[in-house]
C-alpha cells in the first residue's frame, strides 16, 4: 500500500506551516519549498513519510490537478499505430522468415 496523501499533506503542515486541507498549497510547498529546505530537514521529512508508508489514511483527500500545471491535450499525444491484424502478422513473420533462410 502507497503512503496516504494525508502524510504528504500532514508533512507539508508540520514542516511548511501549509494548510493540510489545500492541495495545491501542500503540492506547491513540495515542489518549490521543500528543496530550498536543509538537508537534515528534508531526510526528517521523508523520515516521517517512510513511517507512514503502507498506512491507512486517517481522512480523505481528493486528488486535484494543480491549476498552474496545463492539463495535457489528446492533440498532444503521439499518434497510436494501428494493431497489426493476425493476417499482417503472419505475413510480417513470413517476410523474416525468408530473409533469415536467405543468410
Amino acid at each position: 500500500m502507497p503512503t496516504p496523501s494525508t502524510a504528504f499533506a500532514d508533512a507539508a503542515a508540520k514542516y511548511g506551516d501549509i494548510d493540510p486541507d489545500d492541495i495545491e498549497a501542500v503540492q506547491a510547498w513540495f515542489a518549490e519549498e521543500l528543496p530550498k529546505l536543509p538537508v537534515d530537514t528534508i531526510e526528517q521529512v521523508l523520515h516521517d513519510l517512510l513511517e507512514r508508508d503502507g498506512t491507512a489514511a486517517e481522512r480523505e483527500i481528493v486528488p486535484m490537478y494543480p491549476k498552474r500545471v496545463p492539463l495535457p491535450s489528446l492533440g498532444s499525444s503521439p499518434p497510436a499505430l494501428p494493431p497489426l491484424l493476425a493476417e499482417q502478422w503472419r505475413t510480417l513473420l513470413g517476410r523474416l522468415l525468408r530473409r533469415l533462410r536467405r543468410r
